[in-house]
């Protein structure tokens, strides 16, 4: 009777519509939807079947060349979706147990290798998943699901949300679901399609059941030699009650030729380059980085779709969104971009890098200071202190020569305080002398006096004629701080601005200026040279930029980075780009490019703008060089006219006690006759003697003509 009834309950079954099933009514705590499925497709037999196959397939398609392989054991992510239908819900716990159990069992089979085991879960409770993990990227992921739905939500919700997500790694997807086993290149087309599309995922092999006991083993073929970056299901062999079909050999034979098919030969990649010089040059086609592109393109045998334009790397928004190239990276609108950009770490947590290449120095770059006008150049000959010693010994020498005087006895008309203060002045500038001291003291302090004036002026003209050629800067701004002092704005791109983001630099940060008006081009460096605003710029773009001699650098260096290429996370064939930088590192391709720069930036380019001026170096004296004469003149000028005023209303009455006396000898010399002219010759020894005293007096209130006689005229008898 119980047989009855049990053939009863497998009848009904058999004749179950199909899509329904049993389930848990408290949804919290099912963990298993169990449909109605025939006979053939229940028992051990079945799920023990897919988890041998998908064992088998996994160490093929897992395994890598010894160029790839790591010294570290490979870390493997498991996926573990709750609700799956049978089989593959036994399917997922029998592989997850055969791979923790692989570690104690010494029994047969025995595995080549074993994993780094994480587990990534749907269930509601394990939500904060995403915030766990290590750092270290996942190499492997295994995806057992019985949907294309459950699998997109568990890679869009859980997977690639997890710290250690790599969209280069290897997925290897594990398809059963009974209801679905006559479209195999469908699901395959989608599944791939959408692995591409929504998560840059290219390496994606597919196990797709066939039958209850069946897999077809499918590969994606995107990157071939043939037909590349076009859509291809390639079948690499199938599985059958668990053992690999035709052989494991022959499975891991096909296996080697996908992998070896699976390159950047004659594949076309979409590159989007930021032009900037030296790196990118406006016509695309030349630059540092397009040499070494050019150089990975010629060994791997791939080709490339330039386009340029002035748009800066880019940056995050508010809302999560990459603008500038960054944004059209992420759009899959290139594959990777190029334009002198160095690593981020804002942007290695999105992006992919390669490895970094050359070198390249940022600073500051202001207006170059104005020449120094000419007779200001005269005076820096010598320092400040410098002048002071002079005016000091100006003055000694003056008092010591006024003090010689007053007390030798020297001429009454050499004793004048002003007169030996010209003396002092004429004697130390080498221009004029007095002649003929009289009294020996005086003559060695005249010729001690002499011989310091020769030597003082010989240094002071030595230094004269190379001033006048090159008369050198005013005060050059090299602190950033004079020049927010000076109100200059400054800034520089976008990216750059991160470096200032610390609490010594945040005034830095907070006035960085980051619109297009700042970003190191030639119209803004044309502004730059009038002082309009300051710049922070790359070295090597300036240093071949036509302005690099009018504009200055800063002495220091705000910070030094290399260079490398972005790419988006998940790019194919980022290890065979990473060998060929290291081969050209390794064997000083790049030491080369970045020496013939610099060499044909600097000497080279200096001896080419120096050869047309040859004709114009001839220097012509203007009234530019002889504004200081001229000053000096109009200051002594001013000074005498105001002397001159101060004597009339001070000294009026000297005057006038001279000229009354002359007055009345001429009036007395009217009255005489001509007649008598011995009693006029007796009389004229009186007057005589009264136009001596006369004399006498013009003498102290007027000083006589002191004759100066110029160094090079004077006579020595």
């Amino acid at each position: 009777m119980s047989w009855n009834y049990l053939s009863a309950i497998l009848v009904q079954f058999l004749f179950w519509p199909p899509g329904r099933g049993i389930v848990n009514p408290a949804n919290e705590t099912a963990n298993t939807v169990i449909y109605m499925l025939p006979a053939k497709d229940l028992g051990p037999e079945v799920w023990q079947a897919g988890v041998e196959c998908l064992d088998s397939f996994a160490q093929i398609f897992f395994y890598r060349k010894a160029a790839e392989r790591f010294t570290r054991a490979y870390n493997l992510m498991l996926t573990h979706a709750f609700n799956l239908s049978s089989p593959a819900d036994q399917i997922q716990e029998g592989f997850s147990r055969l791979i923790n159990e692989a570690a104690t069992d010494p029994g047969e089979p025995q595995r080549q290798e074993l994993f780094q085991i994480r587990v990534v879960t749907d269930h509601s409770s394990n939500g904060r998943s995403k915030n766990f993990g290590e750092l270290l990227l996942a190499d492997n992921y295994v995806i057992v699901v019985d949907s294309v739905e459950r699998l997109l939500s568990m890679m869009s919700r859980y997977v690639s949300r997890m710290r250690s997500w790599n969209p280069g790694a290897r997925f290897l997807v594990l398809f059963h679901n009974p209801s679905v086993r006559n479209r195999p290149w469908t699901v395959a087309s989608r599944i791939f399609k959408e692995m591409m599309e929504s998560f840059y995922v290219h390496r994606v092999a597919l196990l797709y059941a066939n039958s209850s006991m069946d897999y077809n083993l499918l590969v994606n073929d995107y990157y071939s030699n043939v037909d590349c970056r076009i859509l291809n299901v390639q079948s690499v062999g199938q599985c059958h009650g668990g053992q690999l079909y035709p052989s494991p050999h022959i499975v891991h034979a096909a296996m080697q030729d996908y992998v070896a098919g699976f390159s950047p030969r004659n594949c076309t990649f979409y590159v989007c380059a930021s032009i900037s010089a030296p790196f990118v040059e406006a016509d695309c086609v030349l630059g540092l980085e397009m040499r070494i592109l050019g150089f990975m393109r010629n060994r791997l045998n791939f080709m490339v779709n330039q386009t340029c334009s002035t748009e800066s790397r880019g940056e995050m928004d508010p809302n999560g969104e990459w603008n500038g190239l960054l944004g059209k990276l992420k759009d899959n609108e290139c594959d990777f971009v190029v334009g002198g950009f160095y690593p981020d770490n804002e942007v290695a947590d999105f992006f992919w890098g390669s490895d970094t290449y050359l070198q390249d120095a940022h600073t500051w770059y202001i207006k170059m200071a104005d020449r120094r006008p000419a007779w200001q150049a005269m005076v820096g000959i010598f320092e400040r202190d410098t002048w002071i010693c002079f005016v000091l010994m100006l003055i000694l020498s003056w008092l010591f020569w006024f003090a010689l005087v007053k007390i030798l006895p020297e001429p009454d008309y050499y004793q004048q305080l002003s007169l030996t203060a010209i003396n002092a002045l004429a004697v130390s500038i080498s221009v004029a002398v007095q002649e003929r001291p009289i009294c020996h003291t005086t003559r060695l302090f005249f010729m001690g006096l002499t011989l310091y004036g020769l030597n003082l002026v010989a240094t002071y003209t030595s230094k004269m004629i190379a001033t006048f050629q090159d008369p050198g800067y005013l005060h050059q701004l090299d602190e950033l701080t004079e020049v927010v002092a000076a109100h200059i704005p400054f800034g520089g791109h976008e990216e750059s601005r991160d470096w200032f983001e610390n609490d010594d630099d945040m005034w830095i940060f907070n006035g960085y200026n980051v619109s297009p008006e700042f970003n190191p081009r030639t119209e803004n460096l044309v502004a730059v040279k009038r002082g309009d605003r300051c710049i922070l710029s790359n070295r090597m773009y300036t240093l071949q930029s036509p302005l690099a001699d009018d504009i200055f650098a800063f002495p220091y260096n705000i910070f030094t980075s290399p260079l490398q290429m972005i790419m988006k996370a998940g790019f194919p064939f980022l290890y065979e780009m990473n060998t060929i930088i290291r081969s050209m590192r390794d064997v000083g391709i790049f030491q080369k490019i970045d020496a013939d720069f610099r060499y044909n930036n600097t000497y080279l380019n200096r001896i080419a703008k120096m050869r047309p001026q040859f004709a114009d170096n001839a220097i012509v004296l203007t009234t530019e060089h002889l504004k200081g004469p001229f000053g000096i003149l109009v200051v002594g000028v001013f000074c005498a006219a105001l002397t001159f005023i101060a004597e009339l209303m001070i000294r009026n009455w000297q005057c006038q006690l001279v000229s009354k006396p002359q007055d009345e000898n001429v009036k007395h010399r009217t009255r005489k006759g001509r007649k008598d002219r011995a009693g006029r010759k007796g009389k004229g020894k009186g007057k005589r003697k009264g136009k001596g005293q006369m004399q006498w007096q013009r003498q102290v209130q007027v000083a006589p003509v002191i004759r100066f006689t110029p160094v090079k005229r004077r006579k020595v008898f």
